[in-house]
């Protein structure tokens, strides 16, 4: 039996994982199915990963993030005290999903298709064709951030602040308490937000989603607070996230011109082509569990309270999973599917609406700008995330 003293160690913050973040995990995976760093146990196998996200004996990685930030007592830790983040397990964390996965699944998220699609068209169709354009200011925001005020039927010069608002509270990941300031203001400022949309919703009640789950919350299925915290959790989780994962495959798929044109000829193979982005380029590199009691994972001891982060770049790297994992191919089979957006009971909510935000984001760029030109990206990698810190180019260079 193993410590955790015992496993070999991954520095982030070391040169070799900066310069190649998903080349340095694939190593790391290929020498042990678990290792440690400075946050706690680190799950580089694929099948642990899938596992650990929807072990029973782990939960949520939240309420220590939050002492690790050292987030001060007000609006902003209430606010994370009482939102799903916070729940295990159990029949809070149940109760409180039923209502969203009911309006978000898979055929509801469908409805949401046409207003996507229009929200990327006019954005889209605001953007200069002929010279160098910010994709991230211009596309990756504005598209998620629209989305959102399209749900709670808001006006859409709000999609600034509500974009601007998401990448500052997402912060909270970065473990920083040198950050912890700015992601108080920034929560404050969208629960702020928020109360006002609400209340606007009641007055003009509708068929968009915040009149759907103010008639859920009427209903008694959720409390005022927890429709507020819903209504925050859509801002903060869904904007910041997509508009990275845009700006992923953007690069990712416009940086290889004969993948672009056959996306452009063949608007079907977009979805297998994003399954690719997210498997070889994912924006979520880790998430966070501890152990809720003394457990034995992979023949090492781990006590309960233990941080542990199934490491899902590590695990779309793992070569014993992905044959060649450093060879982008949009024909991959989609056995095993990518870990991006959790599983279980710790499933991204959003998922199906993200993943429709990105496939009419790519198959109109591709579709009508098939010479469209990336002339510089840059990225960070957190363990945690992949951050798109500049994406520019041209959408029509001909």
């Amino acid at each position: 039996m193993n410590a955790i003293e015992d496993l070999p160690e991954i520095d982030y913050n070391s040169t070799e994982y900066q310069a190649a973040p998903l080349a340095t995990l694939a190593r790391f995976a290929g020498r042990s199915k678990l290792g440690r760093s400075t946050r706690g146990v680190e799950i580089f196998d694929y099948e642990l990963c899938r596992e650990a996200i929807i072990d029973r004996r782990l939960g949520t990685g939240h309420p220590k993030l939050m002492k690790v930030l050292g987030l001060p007592e007000g609006q902003a830790l209430d606010y994370k005290r009482n939102s799903i983040s916070f729940h295990d397990r159990g029949e809070t964390r149940r109760r409180l999903r039923k209502p969203l996965v009911h309006l978000m699944g898979p055929d509801q998220s469908e409805r949401f298709r046409r207003d996507i699609r229009h929200v990327v068209e006019r954005t889209i169709h605001a953007v200069p064709t002929d010279e160098p354009v910010d994709f991230i200011a211009n596309i990756c925001d504005p598209i998620p951030s629209g989305v959102y005020c399209y749900w709670i039927n808001a006006d859409m010069e709000d999609a600034k602040f509500v974009s601007r608002t998401s990448h500052i509270v997402q912060q909270v990941h970065t473990r920083d308490p040198e950050r912890t300031r700015q992601i108080v203001d920034g929560f404050n400022a969208l629960l702020d937000y928020v109360d006002k949309r609400i209340d606007e919703a009641r007055r003009n009640p509708g068929n968009y989603l915040l009149s759907e789950l103010i008639r859920v919350t009427d209903s008694g299925a959720l409390s005022e607070d927890e429709l507020r915290n819903w209504v925050v959790k859509l801002a903060e989780a869904n904007t910041d996230n997509s508009s990275h994962q845009i700006g992923i495959a953007i690069a990712e798929l416009a940086s290889r011109p004969d993948v672009w044109a056959r996306l452009g000829d063949d608007p079907a193979l977009v979805p297998q082509a994003m399954r690719e982005v997210m498997r070889f380029h994912p924006r979520s590199l880790s998430t966070s569990r501890e152990t809720l009691e003394d457990i034995v994972l992979d023949g090492c001891n781990l006590p309960k309270g233990t941080a542990v982060f199934p490491n899902i770049g590590a695990a779309h790297w793992n070569p014993r999973y992905y044959p060649n994992p450093e060879v982008f191919d949009i024909e991959r089979p989609d056995k095993p599917p990518h870990l991006n957006f959790g599983g279980g009971i710790f499933s991204c909510i959003g998922r199906f609406a993200v993943t429709i935000e990105i496939e009419e984001a790519i198959a109109l760029m591709a579709r009508r700008f098939p010479h469209l030109k990336v002339e510089r990206a840059e990225f960070s990698h957190s363990p945690m995330f992949t951050s798109v810190e500049a994406l520019e180019g041209v959408l029509d260079p001909a």
